[in-house]
């Protein structure tokens, strides 16, 4: 709860930075005047993707601190080419091929991983990850190292 909201407002808020100052983040990878001019044009999807992508990997730590790592790895496969390549490539193919078409579907990629990775954690069952998680954290007296 606490986590993914304090995530959620500070995304917002460098999601709004990045929008404010979409040709400097361009600059990152060029100074050419008309990739830059370009870029700008794709400011609410390059926005949108970034939020996303980073939102998502928000959401995985909590199935991640489960051990829940072999459910995030077919979500984000899953994710991935049933969703974020064919977007990305009918995006392009029948929509817009620029940087434009491209930033939107890879937006719809990380919308369907929010999406999994929120349906792998509402969907948990708390009480028993909690008790795994107890049991990997545990260290028996013969596992301890000498000295501690």
């Amino acid at each position: 709860g606490v986590g993914i909201l304090m995530s959620l407002m500070i995304l917002v808020a460098l999601t709004i930075f990045a929008a404010m100052r979409i040709r400097w983040f361009g600059m990152i990878f060029t100074e050419d005047e008309a990739f830059l001019d370009l870029f700008e044009k794709t400011c609410v999807p390059f926005c949108v993707t970034l939020f996303l992508m980073n939102f998502s990997v928000a959401i995985e730590r909590i199935p991640y601190s489960m051990g829940r790592t072999k459910e995030i790895f077919w979500m984000g496969l899953i994710a991935s080419w049933c969703a974020q390549v064919p977007a990305v490539y009918f995006l392009t193919k029948y929509w817009r091929n620029d940087l434009f078409g491209l930033y939107c579907g890879m937006a719809v990629g990380y919308f369907v991983l929010m999406l999994l990775y929120g349906y792998i954690t509402a969907t948990s069952d708390w009480k028993k990850y909690a008790e795994l998680s107890r049991r990997r954290a545990e260290v028996s007296d013969g596992d301890k190292v000498s000295g501690t």
